[in-house]
């Protein structure tokens, strides 16, 4: 069982003891559950979101909104963390790689996400994930979650990571499923190739197919899967409807 209370007099002393005790890498539903665990009703839900995008050594605008915060953390994508290894990761400043300028607005001229965007963002993907998880048809005619193992379909663990969604087509070929809540880039496809690689090798499956699912895809994104075989893209939008009582 684990403690009630921690000794952490911080939040970000707290988020950093959930990363060492859970090791490797976390997807926020991880660390929040551990957080709540130990330090339960200590902080409101919205200071994990500011604190995961404040304390990553690669979060421009994290560091830009909150210079006070310690930088321990590195940010993976997909809304998963570990710990920050200068050995591992490189060596960063100001949320770029060091000797790199940091970029003032995206990649497509528009400015970046504040950190109230990037708040709902996180949440807003493991809402996604929940969603596409009970409606995979939507994405493909007899598209399931994948059976047969003794791991969640959901969150799917490799080896301290995580695959959002492994799903079986008609044939029931693997399809390794990955979100993201913003734009999707070209380093979305090596990701899912090494998923599909480890995803062959678990399961000794010969055929492993690729479905990524972004609020926008990037051209480079276009230009690198349609270099590689078996990998679908697909852009979302949402739409709201009201009802008067």
């Amino acid at each position: 069982m684990p403690a009630q209370n921690g000794s952490a007099s911080t939040f970000a002393e707290a988020l950093r003891e959930s990363l060492e005790s859970l090791g490797g890498v976390r997807s926020k539903r991880d660390i929040a559950s551990w957080i709540q665990d130990h330090y339960p009703n200590r902080w409101k839900p919205g200071t994990l979101a500011g604190h995961l995008n404040g304390c990553c050594v690669n979060s421009p605008k994290g560091i830009k909104n909150h210079p006070g915060f310690p930088r321990f953390l590195f940010a993976l994508g997909n809304s998963r963390y570990e710990l920050y290894d200068p050995d591992k990761h490189g060596a960063w400043e100001n949320g770029v790689p060091a000797g790199e300028q940091p970029q003032q607005q995206g990649e497509d001229g528009r400015d970046e996400l504040t950190d109230d965007d990037n708040a709902t963002a996180f949440a807003y993907e493991e809402d996604l994930r929940d969603y596409l998880a009970k409606n995979l048809n939507i994405l493909e005619p007899g598209l399931n979650l994948w059976t047969g193992s003794d791991k969640d379909s959901v969150e799917f663990a490799i080896e301290g990571r995580r695959i959002d969604i492994l799903a079986k087509d008609v044939a029931g070929v693997p399809v390794v499923v990955e979100l993201t809540v913003s734009r999707g880039h070209e380093r979305t496809i090596g990701q899912c190739l090494y998923y599909r690689g480890k995803i062959k090798e678990i399961l000794n499956a010969a055929k492993v197919r690729i479905i990524v699912v972004a609020q926008e895809i990037s051209p480079e994104l276009k230009l690198a899967a349609h270099e590689v075989p078996d990998v679908t893209l697909f852009e979302y939008s949402l739409s709201m409807t009201v009802r008067r009582l």
